[in-house]
């Protein structure tokens, strides 16, 4: 999580808190595949990872209508693409049970998504948010 802390810091603390736990989550879960934790344990943390996501992106909605953000339907947008992307796996992963190397790589890549949503859309929005004293 270190690596992304300045992503993870953008000046809105309600963002960064949930950036934070996403991260955390995220984390836990590679932490889980790599060592061969019980199932139960994998799927309450991936089930806790997509509610997260979807309270974040819910929380960041509000904000932006709060702000009157002009480019709040780019970034439901790409909320939504990336909700999907997510159901998507947490799907594969809770429904058939898959947990290997394939997996662990497409969280990554998921993760990376995440990281660089927080840090060109979400920024752009908590530059857009701060002046407008919503921290």
């Amino acid at each position: 999580m270190d690596r992304y802390a300045d992503v993870l810091s953008l000046g809105v603390k309600t963002m960064d808190t949930e950036h934070r736990h996403l991260a955390a989550l995220f984390d836990d879960f590679a932490a889980a595949l790599k060592e061969g934790a019980p199932r139960e344990r994998v799927n309450t943390i991936v089930e806790q990872a997509l509610a997260a996501t979807n309270e974040h992106f819910d929380s960041e909605e509000r904000l932006m209508e709060k702000a009157s953000y002009p480019e709040i339907e780019e970034e439901k947008r790409q909320h939504r693409m990336l909700r999907m992307k997510m159901t998507t796996l947490a799907g594969d992963i809770l429904n058939m049970g898959t947990c290997d190397p394939i997996t662990l790589e497409n969280i990554g890549a998921m993760q990376q998504l995440l990281y660089e949503h927080m840090d060109g859309p979400d920024r752009d929005l908590a530059n857009y948010l701060i002046p407008r004293g919503i921290q």
